[in-house]
């Protein structure tokens, strides 16, 4: 149970930031599935008494059992399933600016310091 009050609490803090700059955030469960504990032979465990879960089956097993990649690959489908590819694009080109902008005011300033970094995608 502590677990998943932290993950509540993780999502009251994003959904919190996401609403005082303007946007907004959902979140999706995510689980393995039986053909994905046949295909990477995964270990489980039987439920516990106390788990309040609702799903059905009689196992559990953890996500971080899957390899690293599948696991990331999982992770990124689930994401860019509900991400707008054009306000991506907007996004980026938006910092794009902001960087150039920033690089520009920085120019010729050597006594701050700071010199212009590239932008790295």
């Amino acid at each position: 149970m502590a677990q998943r009050g932290r993950l509540c609490s993780l999502a009251e803090d994003v959904i919190a930031f996401a609403d005082a700059a303007g946007a907004g955030v959902e979140f999706q469960g995510v689980a393995v599935t039986p053909e994905q504990i046949a295909t990477y032979n995964l270990a489980t465990a039987p439920l516990k008494a106390t788990d309040r879960r609702s799903f059905s089956g009689t196992t559990t097993t953890q996500a971080e059992a899957l390899p690293p990649d599948i696991l990331a690959s999982i992770v990124r489908e689930a994401i860019e399933a509900h991400r707008d590819p054009a306000l991506h694009r907007q996004a980026l080109a938006r910092e794009e600016a902001e960087c150039r902008a920033i690089r520009e005011r920085l120019h010729g300033r050597p006594e701050h310091g700071l010199r212009a970094l590239p932008v790295v995608w």
